[in-house]
């Protein structure tokens, strides 16, 4: 008889352990990482190259539990560490790492911790609004305009069940040109004004604006 209270208790248990990770990632960063600047990034990465893109994995997966982490600095860091034809691919990994890591543990709470984040996020309505026939569209649309903090809305796509797929491939199509600029703009950090740095720095701002209206535009809609 004993037994069921004991697995209810653990499956509670099991249900808020992400959002006390969060918790404890959020504090972490407070009082760690808050003032880490990039050139501190390269001062504490190892100079042996597989040792560096360690490392840089590990920041990402710090950051897929922490919305504070900066996740352009980390982009940026690699951009400067690594040759370009390094630096991407490695960046582009990190976001699997940042869209998984939350997204599963988002698995393990049920869907009514999306309305208890709601109370803190109002627009996090936005991610049940695609949550049935929308899935992949709507994880584009919320990363390329990034209104909501990265992994609170990969939990809130794990907890309401999104389709991994469909979850991961609109996750990375709309992080991805953010983070393949600021390499580019990474690598050329000592040189900020050479051309390519210029170009991404102004195709970031072109995407950042374009994002800012749609995102208007789909409230605008909403409102209607």
């Amino acid at each position: 008889m004993k037994t069921k209270p004991i697995k209810i208790v653990l499956k509670r248990a099991a249900q808020l352990s992400p959002l006390l990770m969060i918790g404890i990632m959020a504090v972490l960063y407070i009082t760690v990482f808050r003032h880490m600047t990039l050139e501190q990034i390269l001062e504490y990465t190892p100079a042996e190259p597989i040792a560096a893109a360690v490392v840089i994995l590990l920041m990402y997966a710090l950051k897929s539990m922490s919305y504070f982490f900066p996740m352009m600095l980390i982009a940026a860091a690699a951009g400067a560490i690594f040759p370009v034809y390094i630096a991407i691919p490695l960046n582009l990994f990190g976001i699997v790492i940042m869209a998984t890591v939350p997204y599963l543990l988002g698995k393990y709470i049920e869907s009514e911790a999306v309305d208890r984040l709601a109370l803190k996020y109002k627009k996090i309505d936005m991610i049940k609004e695609y949550s049935r026939d929308r899935q992949l569209s709507g994880a584009f649309f919320l990363r390329i305009i990034s209104c909501l903090p990265y992994d609170i809305v990969s939990l809130a796509m794990g907890s309401l069940r999104f389709d991994y797929k469909k979850f991961l491939l609109g996750s990375f199509l709309g992080t991805a040109p953010g983070f393949i600029l600021t390499t580019i703009m990474g690598s050329a950090i000592t040189e900020p004004l050479s051309p390519e740095f210029l170009i991404c720095a102004g195709a970031e701002v072109f995407i950042a604006i374009v994002s800012a209206l749609a995102y208007k535009l789909h409230k605008s809609r909403a409102a209607k």
